[in-house]
């Protein structure tokens, strides 16, 4: 399996179990998943942010682990020189969206951040996020392929149809409880496609 292929089925797994735990999180509010997803969501934008895309590996066939083990940048030098591609930035941007929204509703779930307004956050940052991976465009060496496009349109437009609802289901008026769970089902989703059918042929 091509380095590509790895590292999207590890961040597929990671939005599978973000969702999960956030639907576990809101069926038992009290339970320590409140904890678990936000966290969860910060690792895969972290995991967004500190690579070094420099697209030598992508299409090589490379094992899980060191697929794991390339996540972590070998220069500084080499990420401020990568990180100024319009493709590393989309990615990055996603990132840092993740690791806001990860780290808001990680301190909102342990009561430091009370303040009606910081609702607002999850579904902008999600949309941020989604809009951020949805206009991944293709190019000669990055996503070439239309089927490697589509699976960031999925994903985007999940964070972006995901997002909105949340906005509507935590700042709306009647709240819609129901609507809450459309974001952590959509990373399910979107988690599924990447893990299981981001595969070049």
């Amino acid at each position: 399996m091509t380095h590509t292929e790895y590292v999207h089925i590890l961040f597929g797994v990671g939005l599978i179990l973000g969702g999960a735990s956030w639907l576990g999180a809101q069926r038992v509010p009290a339970s320590p998943l409140r904890f678990v997803w936000p966290l969860l969501v910060f690792l895969v934008g972290l995991f967004l942010v500190i690579p070094t895309e420099t697209q030598e590996r992508t299409y090589t066939r490379v094992g899980l682990w060191d697929t794991f083990l390339s996540v972590f940048p070998d220069s500084l030098d080499v990420w401020l020189a990568t990180v100024r591609k319009g493709h590393v930035l989309q990615h990055k941007a996603a990132g840092v969206c993740a690791m806001l929204a990860g780290g808001i509703e990680g301190l909102r779930g342990a009561g430091r951040l009370q303040g009606a307004h910081w609702r607002w956050a999850m579904p902008l940052l999600a949309v941020g996020a989604g809009l951020a991976i949805g206009i991944h465009g293709g190019t000669h060496t990055h996503l070439p392929r239309v089927a490697e496009q589509a699976h960031h349109w999925v994903l985007g437009g999940a964070l972006v149809l995901g997002g909105l609802a949340h906005a509507r289901a935590t700042v709306g008026r009647p709240p819609r409880p129901v609507l809450q769970q459309v974001l952590p089902v959509l990373m399910i989703v979107a988690g599924l496609d990447l893990a299981l059918l981001y595969r070049l042929r």
